[in-house]
């Protein structure tokens, strides 16, 4: 008697175990190895982060509808990519002249992916040709940033009906579903390489905590491209807070969230301060055209917005084509903030590229750049294979410059 209750006693504890796949995603996901469109209305449809559903801008005749995309791998690897694509903050950017890009990217994107750097997983050089990728769209504005929902006006009564129109700064939710879906989906990544380029880079650097805090015992590292946060006055103390920034509050100095004393110096510094094995890049060219292009739409957005100027609606898309008068300004803060950094956080290391590029982690370039004296794709690999604990200039993952860097104009 005392052995058949014994025994059933152990089968209906048994039975209450949750078996490996339920309690636990499989230690390689089951994912196919091609690139394929996740939905989260579908996979998460109660899914909120600050009140805020996923979404894409919603700005005038746009989809709103949010998806992103993973893609099988061989190993235990998973690159995380965060989209770039502009940015907006003001009427004249986000309605009238869009600076940004307002629906999310389809899967006709991987139809070839032949001389697409990182992505080209058919290229026997590409040291992440095996990996799982997960591919984070950017729609939003907000340099994957935002969580929140501002109200524009109108004030060129270009909208019929309306005196406002309501862009959703959705950037971070939509982060948020995505590394839910990781979380649910990898057990124990060995590394995880996060990146992103242009308004993707500032998505990789703020996003990368949030990564490592999920996967605490994987071998997490963040290099942002193109994405050196060189920004005026004007929008660093009014505009940018349109976005409602998320920051990683238990990291100090971001306890009180984003404040306009905030540089991406700081931002880089202090993440690497609180992740010391962990490695921290960027790259980017001496005179990346498209970084001065923003900067310069800035300044002018900023000029057009306060006295003695009464048109503070009207875009001036000629005058934001004409980067050329902060060129140099964008160039001398990129140095400081990098050598900045550089110099107090001894797992941060930077590529400065000559000429003015923009991005290089989507691009052939990536398999071609040697313009600061070794080639960026050793530099990538020295990056994922040397001991964090190496010095800024040992071995193949230094901090290296350009010395003929095609500067385009003079600066004095």
């Amino acid at each position: 008697m005392r052995r058949i209750l014994a025994v059933s006693i152990a089968l209906l504890l048994a039975s209450s175990i949750p078996l490996p796949s339920e309690a636990h995603p499989p230690f390689l996901p089951n994912i196919p190895d091609t690139w394929t469109k996740m939905f989260p209305a579908q996979l998460y449809p109660d899914f909120e982060y600050e009140g805020l559903t996923p979404s894409c801008a919603a700005c005038p005749g746009c989809d709103p509808e949010y998806s992103f995309f993973v893609k099988g791998g061989k190993v235990n690897n998973v690159v995380v990519y965060f989209e770039g694509g502009g940015a907006c903050w003001d009427s004249k950017n986000c309605l009238y002249a869009p600076t940004y890009s307002r629906e999310a990217t389809s899967i006709e994107r991987f139809a070839d992916t032949k001389d697409k750097g990182i992505f080209d997983t058919q290229n026997p050089k590409n040291p992440f040709k095996n990996w799982y990728f997960v591919y984070i769209p950017y729609c939003t504005g907000d340099v994957h940033w935002g969580a929140a929902d501002h109200d524009y006006p109108d004030c060129l009564d270009a909208i019929p009906g309306v005196d406002s129109w309501t862009i959703r700064h959705r950037g971070f939710v939509n982060f948020q579903v995505v590394l839910k879906w990781m979380i649910d989906n990898f057990r124990l990544p060995f590394r995880i390489f996060v990146t992103g380029t242009s308004a993707g880079s500032y998505g990789a650097i703020m996003g990368f905590p949030h990564i490592k805090q999920a996967f605490p015992f994987s071998q997490v590292s963040v290099l942002g491209d193109a994405g050196n946060g060189v920004v005026d006055s004007y929008f660093q103390n009014n505009s940018i807070y349109n976005w409602n920034i998320q920051v990683p509050s238990w990291i100090p100095g971001f306890e009180g969230g984003y404040s306009p004393d905030m540089t991406i110096a700081d931002v880089y510094g202090r993440i690497a301060a609180y992740y010391p094995w962990s490695k921290v890049a960027q790259y980017t060219t001496a005179w990346d055209w498209n970084q001065a292009f923003f900067y310069n739409v800035m300044v002018v957005i900023g000029k057009y917005s306060t006295w003695p100027f009464p048109d503070n609606c009207m875009p001036h898309p000629n005058e934001w084509n004409d980067y050329s008068g902060v060129w140099c300004d964008w160039h001398d803060q990129m140095l400081d903030f990098v050598y900045g950094v550089a110099e107090n956080h001894r797992n941060y290391r930077y590529y400065i590229g000559a000429g003015d590029d923009h991005t290089i982690m989507g691009s052939k370039k990536f398999y071609e750049e040697d313009s600061a004296g070794i080639s960026f794709l050793k530099w990538i690999k020295g990056m994922l294979n040397e001991p964090v604990w190496i010095p800024g200039n040992g071995l193949k993952w230094k901090n290296v410059e350009c010395t003929d860097c095609q500067d385009p104009l003079s600066c004095e």
